[in-house]
């Protein structure tokens, strides 16, 4: 969970230094069509072709956004692998947040970040308040909070809500970027990111399906424990 953590806000950041808000919205929004895929992988859960035509319209949104002017390619490739980490942090999320304390979880994310910026040597004392106030906001409550509030509401909220809030997050990126961020993508770059939402989408059904089946299956001891209870008849 730390490394995983770690490497999403990391990676993440380093890409939004390459490219644009917005870019960087609507290619995060794709850990909704990750998730199913992971799920395929790590614990061979069936995937429909839905999810098959998501990763189509998202790659067809990629491609459309990595030839905009502005923003980079280096960029949005740091923020898709960022995408990555993140999708299979809301998996890990979804299978083990009900079995421990969300303060447990939360501490853990954040000591996984202090981990990583200690290895490399990567921890200058910030100078100005303006610094301090993004640290503030990017640290406490874009980072810690809000996975408090995402542990703590995975183990409340059904899987198809947890699916349909992580994939507002485009929407969101798209408008407070375009507001705020002065960002100006043209029409190939929102058609792009039309395509990416259109593709996140169609997976989230299949999203909220495998969050589910997650939260229900044992893991690892408790699962043998029933298996032999059953296999034995014991109590």
């Amino acid at each position: 969970m730390g490394a995983l953590g770690a490497l999403g806000i990391g990676l993440q950041s380093a890409g939004l230094e390459r490219t644009t808000v917005s870019s960087t919205g609507f290619i995060t929004g794709l850990y909704v069509v990750f998730t199913p895929l992971f799920g395929l992988v790590l614990f061979r859960t069936r995937v429909g072709l839905a999810v098959w035509l998501a990763v189509a319209l998202s790659c067809g949104g990629l491609a459309l956004l990595s030839g905009v002017r502005v923003g980079s390619t280096t960029g949005d490739v740091l923020v898709l692998v960022s995408t990555t980490a993140q999708a299979l942090q809301i998996v890990m999320v979804e299978r083990f947040a009900a079995r421990y304390e969300a303060v447990a979880f939360t501490l853990v994310a954040c000591l996984g970040c202090l981990v990583v910026a200690l290895a490399q040597g990567n921890l200058p004392l910030p100078r100005g308040w303006t610094v301090w106030g993004a640290l503030l906001v990017t640290g406490v409550f874009a980072s810690a909070l809000a996975v408090l509030i995402q542990v703590w509401a995975q183990r409340r909220m059904s899987a198809a809500r947890i699916a349909l809030v992580f994939a507002l997050e485009t929407v969101f990126a798209g408008i407070f970027g375009y507001a705020i961020a002065g960002d100006r993508l043209g029409l190939r770059g929102w058609s792009g990111c039309v395509l990416i939402l259109g593709g996140i989408l169609l997976a989230e059904p299949a999203a909220a399906q495998f969050l589910r089946t997650a939260s229900r299956r044992p893991s690892g001891r408790a699962g043998r424990r029933r298996g032999s209870r059953r296999l034995g008849g014991g109590p």
